[in-house]
């Protein structure tokens, strides 16, 4: 007797339509392990090193390689799907989406996405192409903390 899958929800609808477009207009093969990552950036506000997707994923795919997941990356960073988030000590992902710049929490290491958009640059440097925009401090969470102890 044949197994049926459940239906999908609308989300993984348009996630699988997204997905199959994007290897399409790259060139790469749909597999299961790029679905997976692709999934974990897709429209979201998710700041992930190798080490968080491994752990999420493992669950997933538990024969999925560090190597792969790296591959994987620099593939999607290539295409403009993702970049690079300046963090010390580690390095984060992101989906790409408008610019803007992150608040690093020195105490718990949160990132949280700052709206950069009212920084005009002069004239004089019409030539920058990529900005970079890291604010470190305490956030309210562990502020609040802070001022509870």
């Amino acid at each position: 007797m044949a197994h049926s899958s459940p239906p999908m929800k609308i989300d993984d609808k348009i996630l699988e339509a997204a997905f199959a477009a994007f290897c399409q207009k790259a060139g790469f093969r749909k597999t299961i392990q790029r679905r997976i990552v692709y999934g974990l950036f897709y429209g979201g506000r998710r700041h992930l090193s190798v080490e968080d997707i491994m752990s999420i994923i493992s669950k997933k795919s538990p024969g999925l390689r560090e190597e792969s997941i790296y591959r994987i990356l620099g593939d999607f960073e290539r295409e403009g799907y993702i970049r690079k988030v300046d963090v010390p000590g580690v390095k984060k992902y992101e989906y790409a989406s408008e610019r803007h710049g992150h608040f690093l929490c020195s105490k718990c290491g949160k990132i949280m996405d700052v709206d950069v958009s009212s920084i005009s640059i002069p004239e004089s440097l019409s030539g920058v192409s990529d900005i970079s925009v890291t604010f470190n401090g305490v956030c309210p969470s562990c502020a609040q903390k802070k001022r509870k102890a």
